[in-house]
């Protein structure tokens, strides 16, 4: 009896005891990375109460130090932290305005060396930026004639055409003054598609048209007014005209077209066309 109650007391001792946990420290690592455990080993009391069972302390030693070099080659291996997107777009938005202001201030320069004045090309026309004599002015300095360079869409020929600046301006203002009222501010149909010079080499009817300069203020805008040919601007043109006048440049090319006869009439006779 006294054996058997032995042999119940050591199983129980060997097997009815629950593990104890030996749980290894937690590493902190700041903001950037959460807090990792280090690493978890289980040692049975069966093999604790062994009295043949040797612990040996360098096994944790080595489960300690390999996790906390894997903790903190994760931390150093995250590149993109949490507070990295604020961050990110806090430089984009002081890059924005860094180049905001660089353009502000290279449109300010260029604004402030372009000249009001521009070279009279034409005797005819002033020394500012789209605009010509008046016609009192024309006359007293004997500039009866208007010319300017056509090309043949047809033949590729280009010529000198000579215009009659009294002639021309009366026929325009006898038409301005007839359907004026009829316009609403619009360019009508003889403006928009007008009837062209009439080539002298191939005679072919309305085959030629204006030569315009492609830097802006070399146009002969009196030219094309007197031979109402204005049309063969193109909107940019248009746009460059009114906003040297200080006339509204946003619309159709109509309108455009309109505000841009308006004003050159009213340059050589001031006045006429309200």
């Amino acid at each position: 009896m006294e054996l058997k109650g032995e042999l119940d007391l050591t199983l129980s001792l060997r097997c009815g005891v629950s593990k104890e946990t030996i749980t290894t420290p937690f590493l902190f690592l700041g903001d950037s990375c959460q807090t990792i455990p280090l690493m978890q080993t289980d040692f049975p009391n069966t093999l604790c109460s062994d009295p043949n069972f040797k612990f040996n302390p360098s096994l944790l030693s080595f489960s300690n130090n390999s996790n906390t070099n894997l903790s903190s080659a994760s931390c150093n291996d995250n590149t993109n932290p949490p507070n990295s997107p604020p961050k990110a777009a806090k430089n984009v938005s002081i890059v924005t305005r860094s180049l905001g202001r660089s353009r502000q201030t290279s449109c300010t320069r260029r604004s402030k060396q372009r000249s009001e004045t521009v070279p009279a090309l034409f005797p005819w026309a002033k020394n500012q930026r789209a605009s010509v004599h008046s016609k009192e002015y024309l006359l007293e300095n004997n500039i009866n004639t208007i010319k300017g360079n056509v090309h043949c869409k047809r033949c590729e020929h280009e010529f000198e055409l000579s215009l009659n600046l009294e002639e021309k301006l009366n026929d325009l203002c006898q038409f301005i003054s007839k359907g004026k009222h009829k316009w609403h501010n619009r360019a009508p149909r003889v403006w928009m598609s007008p009837v062209f010079p009439k080539c002298p080499l191939c005679e072919r009817e309305s085959g030629s048209r204006p030569i315009i300069a492609k830097n802006k203020k070399e146009i002969n805008w009196l030219f094309l007014l007197l031979g109402q040919m204005l049309c063969c601007c193109t909107l940019n043109h248009l746009k460059y005209f009114c906003k040297h006048n200080e006339v509204h440049r946003t619309g159709a090319k109509d309108r455009l077209l309109y505000d841009t006869y308006k004003s050159l009439v009213n340059q050589l006779l001031p006045g006429f066309f309200v």
